[in-house]
């Protein structure tokens, strides 16, 4: 191999490598952006925040555990693609579903600004996902971590209606109720009857704490009855919405 093909071929790897690092940066960029930790931030300052950031990223398949309970978390973790599932294991096995983190999504802030940063959950990679991690001490760091911080508060914020919302479905009795309530819910949030629930049949009986097959089978009598449509993860709610309380229920189904 002459010197000049050597020399050749290397400038090539050295343009691809610029090329990937372009696009990468250009990935990133967006996913940040759409996350809203530059919301602050002048369009004009995107790329030197991005610059001063310690930015990396790491793929998952479906099942693989990204944090186990207990675990530091110390850097702001964004579901790049797929989805992440938080969820609670129990000493006699039974497992709740804390929560379901899909693209875009931040998920473990409450952690990673936390004084002890111990996640009190296991972080599931839901379906094959890919993270992106930024550096807490990089954003602390920054020229623009004022405006970060600002940004991060809001998003502390709107952790806490969710968590107000998941309270306000758990206090529902009736498992009927219970349905109903989760479903407002998501409507509210989409502006839509028809929403969409990215969990198994078995996660979201975990998510809302009720036997799968008692879930599964209310989904069915509300179906027939008229309140609801589904196909798979597809709801409708073919009703207006009213106070669940409301619902004629039967006592035995309580949970």
């Amino acid at each position: 191999m002459s010197k000049s093909y050597q020399k050749c071929l290397q400038n090539n790897i050295f343009d691809l490598l610029f090329v990937y690092t372009i696009v990468m940066q250009i990935k990133h960029l967006e996913n940040i952006i759409g996350s809203g930790l530059f919301r602050y931030l002048r369009k004009s300052d995107y790329i030197d925040a991005l610059e001063q950031l310690n930015i990396t990223n790491k793929s998952y398949k479906k099942g693989e555990i990204i944090y186990y309970e207990g675990d530091i978390i110390d850097a702001l973790c964004i579901v790049e693609r797929g989805s992440v599932r938080g969820e609670k294991t129990y000493p006699n096995g039974e497992i709740h579903i804390v929560s379901i983190f899909d693209e875009g999504s931040i998920f473990c802030l409450e952690v990673s600004v936390s004084r002890m940063k111990t996640t009190p959950i296991d972080i599931i990679a839901n379906e094959q996902c890919r993270v992106i991690y930024i550096s807490m001490q990089s954003i602390e760091a920054s020229a623009f971590s004022d405006k970060m911080h600002s940004a991060l508060i809001e998003m502390l914020a709107d952790d806490n209606i969710r968590m107000t919302h998941k309270v306000e479905i758990l206090a529902e009795r009736g498992l009927r109720s219970r349905v109903l309530v989760y479903l407002n819910v998501l409507a509210r949030k989409s502006g839509t009857d028809t929403v969409s629930v990215k969990m198994s049949r078995e996660q979201m009986a975990q998510y809302l704490c009720v036997n799968r097959s008692a879930l599964s089978n209310e989904l069915n009598k509300m179906k027939r009855e008229g309140l609801i449509d589904f196909k798979r993860g597809q709801f409708r709610l073919l009703k207006p919405l009213v106070d669940p309380a409301d619902q004629t229920e039967d006592p035995s189904e309580s949970i």
